[in-house]
């Protein structure tokens, strides 16, 4: 399948605002089940949610600032370190004539680097980590990956520099 520049940065774009979306409501998932067993009193061991509540008046205000921390880093991951991914790729993409082939958007190293973020997925599903813990870091992630999503999708509609 061949593309134009603008449908391969969208295409990349919307992959990335898919996986985002994903983790995003897998966290809020485990973030929701973690806040329950805490705020019911059956949760044991450690929790994020508890150690949040010592600068808070109560677990729900914790809970609330879990949730806004892991957007807050997501945000700036997604600004600092995700932007020079996405324009790497970007001017990868521009860098081939058009259409551009699926195998030509991006160098191997990509895709071995998407394999093993998509392995370490897979491990950190069976770690031993409180929910809350694993709630925040996918949520984190995936609010990072729909900020680099967006970079994407603002570079597709930005003119071309010539």
């Amino acid at each position: 399948m061949k593309l134009s520049h603008r449908n391969a940065i969208l295409f990349s774009g919307l992959l990335w605002l898919g996986v985002g979306i994903l983790l995003l409501t897998k966290g809020i998932r485990y973030l929701v089940d973690a806040g329950n067993t805490v705020l019911t009193g059956t949760h044991q061991g450690f929790s994020l949610i508890d150690q949040m509540s010592r600068f808070s008046k109560d677990r729900e205000q914790a809970a609330m600032m879990v949730i806004c921390l892991a957007l807050l880093l997501g945000f700036f991951k997604g600004r600092i370190v995700l932007k020079k991914t996405v324009n790497r790729i970007v001017n990868r993409i521009r860098s081939y004539p058009a259409p551009i082939s699926l195998k030509e958007m991006y160098p191997k190293s990509y895709f071995f680097l998407l394999l093993g973020m998509m392995g370490m997925g897979m491990v950190f599903k069976f770690l031993p980590l409180p929910l809350d813990v694993k709630g925040f870091i996918d949520f984190t992630i995936g609010a990072a990956l729909i900020n680099g999503a967006m970079l994407y999708l603002r570079a597709a509609f930005a003119p071309a520099a010539a």
